[in-house]
């Protein structure tokens, strides 16, 4: 394959953070199970070969790299706001993420990744999808990059 027909590659990330995160409490909320947790403190590996570090924060990740077929980066977006958002109890969900995040000074991160091929256009955010992350509120983070 030559670098002009090198597939678009695409995903998205979710990350809770902070020193006081229950990884748990996350999860059962969002009722899904993460990519990668730990508590401050805890011992995690960052890689199959990488030696176990200890966390200096708590992080709840969650990637739709494995998850959503799709080299569409807006297909990545949706699956990280129905997480936060479901379309049954997106009230309710939000309310708990507000509560949980606020008694213990977490913060949410999402964040965009892309590699397209030399010379395609970069992708854009929706603005609904920029709209969805502000409610609970979520900074977006984008790592795009032509091969």
């Amino acid at each position: 394959m030559t670098n002009s027909e090198q597939p678009t590659r695409a995903f998205a990330t979710l990350r809770f953070a902070g020193d006081a995160l229950d990884p748990d409490e996350i999860s059962r909320v969002l009722d899904q199970q993460p990519t990668r947790a730990y508590r401050k403190g805890g011992r995690y590996r960052p890689g199959p070969r990488s030696p176990e570090i200890i966390g200096k924060t708590g992080v709840w990740y969650f990637s739709t790299r494995r998850k959503i077929a799709s080299n569409d980066l807006a297909d990545h977006l949706d699956a990280v706001v129905r997480l936060i958002l479901p379309f049954a109890d997106a009230a309710s969900r939000l309310r708990e993420l507000h509560e949980i995040m606020e008694r213990e000074n977490l913060e949410a991160h999402v964040t965009c990744f892309w590699r397209g091929p030399p010379g395609a256009p970069e992708p854009t955010i929706p603005l609904g999808i920029t709209s969805s992350l502000s409610w609970l509120p979520a900074d977006i983070e984008v790592d795009f990059a032509n091969e």
